[in-house]
């Protein structure tokens, strides 16, 4: 909760009555100004808490207009929006003046953290670390991702990251190279930026470069390395390569992020179906299906485990997840969140042409709107997409041109990042 700072309003009360208040003396004559002034009554007490002479309590909205009123505005609200507006101008200029300094100063580091729950910090701390990247201020970048000033609410986070990973996307190779050696050490910026957008459209790019290059600063039996060893694996498998290792779920602590261990569970299944170890395979599944408590736990858990048995053609538990748990999985947990009720409405398409029920697959799929897809997810989830649509557009019998389209833009998808296992011969059979 923002906690509300009332000195400019304290120090506008004076500025009005034309002198500080030092004593109760003043207290009192400031009393009778604000009565005089603004026709209406505001208590002794009231005052003496708001200056200090007693303990602090909130004052309440009565008091506030009344104060607002005296120092020329209708309302609190007025005068708050004055006064947030110069005060945001103020907090902009600041901003403006650490991303062109040379240097970023203990005092810098401690006015930010004095910032964080101001309106939108989490767009100061992402101009800032724009304007450093284009700069090509790789040591100040380095200094700047700082445990004190990032600190920020779930959502805000997620917007960071994926702000962040999108500049990035933009910069040359040599550029991009500097940075990942500058920030690859940091845990503040690998806590903050790449564990918070999984950049799949470039595992095979830079992402996969920063994982990397981080890897012998992860702290083994950490979330991290389990973050690590998962996405490195999850690369190697749909890249096509057979260099894919054991990642068992006891790795899996009870307080990693939740969608952590869905991943988990997720590359298990992937990698006891390519072991042909059928026995392991549905005891990891049984495993998963223990640990869902919670509306949210299903959710989240499953941002991995869909498309899991949607590229290992799973059929049977899509469906069960979809009979058992359909509105908690189609509730969007936030604004990135509409991949994971894609995939999931690409399961029931899919499960309804299995059923020969080709009417409600394509009113189900007729639902997905791949413009709103979480950019980190585009390429990967687009894969799932095309393979649906080609599928569907077999079911339909389309012509055979069309359906060359679908094979185009998938070919084009696999060619761009490197996800070798999506084939021709998958699309086509699946």
């Amino acid at each position: 909760m923002i906690k509300i700072d009332y000195s400019q309003l304290l120090l506008d009360v004076q500025k009005h009555f034309g002198s500080s208040i030092n004593n109760i003396a003043q207290l009192k004559l400031l009393q009778e100004a604000i009565e005089f002034e603004t026709k209406k009554h505001i208590g002794f007490n009231t005052l003496r808490r708001f200056f200090g002479f007693l303990d602090f309590t909130k004052p309440n909205m009565n008091t506030l207009n009344v104060l607002s009123q005296y120092v020329g505005y209708s309302s609190y609200g007025g005068y708050q929006k004055n006064n947030m507006r110069d005060e945001e101008w103020y907090r902009w200029e600041r901003v403006v003046k650490i991303e062109l300094t040379n240097t970023i100063t203990e005092a810098d580091i401690l006015w930010l953290q004095s910032q964080i729950n101001t309106h939108e910090y989490h767009v100061k701390i992402i101009s800032i670390i724009k304007t450093f990247i284009y700069r090509k201020e790789y040591d100040l970048l380095k200094a700047f991702f700082d445990d004190r000033i990032f600190k920020f609410e779930e959502t805000n986070r997620l917007k960071l990251a994926s702000n962040v990973c999108l500049i990035f996307r933009t910069l040359s190779t040599k550029s991009i190279n500097k940075i990942i050696k500058a920030l690859s050490p940091n845990i503040v910026f690998r806590e903050n930026v790449l564990h918070w957008f999984i950049d799949y459209s470039h595992l095979n790019g830079y992402y996969g470069s920063f994982l990397s290059k981080a890897s012998p600063f992860v702290r083994t039996d950490s979330h991290e390395s389990l973050f690590s060893d998962l996405m490195t694996n999850y690369t190697n498998y749909l890249s096509g390569k057979n260099n894919f290792k054991n990642i068992p779920i006891d790795r899996i602590k009870d307080d990693f992020y939740i969608v952590l261990k869905g991943r988990c569970y997720a590359y298990n299944l992937i990698y006891y179906t390519e072991q042909e170890n059928t026995v392991e395979y549905e005891k990891t599944w049984k495993a998963f299906l223990k640990i869902i408590q919670s509306p949210e736990d299903i959710n989240l858990l499953t941002v991995e485990i869909f498309p899991a048995l949607l590229l290992l053609k799973d059929f049977d538990k899509t469906n069960y997840l979809i009979e058992k748990y359909y509105e908690d999985i189609l509730t969007l947990t936030n604004w990135s969140g509409y991949h994971m009720q894609a995939a999931t409405l690409l399961a029931i398409t899919v499960n309804s042409i299995n059923a020969n029920k080709i009417k409600e697959a394509n009113a189900t799929f007729n639902f997905i709107n791949i413009s709103k897809f979480s950019v980190s997810y585009i390429a990967y989830i687009s894969l799932f997409y095309l393979l649906v649509k080609h599928k569907l557009g077999v079911a339909n019998t389309i012509p055979e041109n069309e359906l060359q389209k679908i094979e185009n833009e998938y070919v084009s998808i696999v060619k761009e990042t490197g996800f070798k296992r999506f084939s021709v011969n998958f699309l086509k059979n699946y």
